[in-house]
């Protein structure tokens, strides 16, 4: 978790340098993740800041009461055309509760996201994502790091999914 917050600040400090960014391109951002699949809980709540062509979020999963399971996600996309379209990298950390306690999984994603039209002070983005789970540890079980041994370890460690965001936004 830790390299991911250094990579985004890094990319942060890029975004500021560039001659082109505006003012304008500055913006925070806070509202709702809206999810297709079945990796994380359909709604799901979040914020972050876009700098420049870097636009980040942090987003929290207010459903944990519904199944004991609970998603944070670290999110960064940088444009690479116009639109706000290009790459999406970011983390999730989801715990599980279960009878020995509670693990904790670590699942790295990488997808592609752009901006859809805008409604005033309204924002809405789309992103489509492969999640990776990486490690899973804790609940008295044994460490487990990714393995494509058989065809299950490939449908339990890959996960496809496609998610809206629908935020409100203001210049900082």
């Amino acid at each position: 978790m830790l390299r991911v917050v250094i990579a985004l600040s890094v990319l942060a400090g890029t975004a500021r340098a560039d001659d082109g960014a505006e003012v304008s391109d500055r913006s925070w951002h806070a509202g709702l993740d809206l999810r297709a699949d079945l990796g994380a809980h359909p709604i799901r709540a979040g914020g972050g800041v876009q700098l420049g062509k870097l636009d980040t979020m942090l987003v929290l999963d207010p459903m944990f009461w519904t199944d004991g399971q609970h998603d944070l996600d670290l999110l960064a996309t940088w444009s690479v055309a116009d639109g706000g379209y290009g790459p999406l990298v970011g983390w999730r950390t989801s715990t599980i509760g279960i009878q020995g306690g509670t693990q904790l999984q670590q699942k790295l994603l990488v997808g592609l996201g752009g901006t859809l039209p805008s409604v005033r002070c309204l924002r809405i983005h789309w992103h489509f994502e492969l999640a990776t789970l990486l490690v899973k540890h804790g609940g008295d079980l044994p460490t487990a790091w990714i393995s494509f041994a058989t065809g299950r370890d490939f449908i339990d460690l890959l996960n496809f999914g496609m998610f809206v965001t629908v935020e409100y936004a203001r210049p900082l």
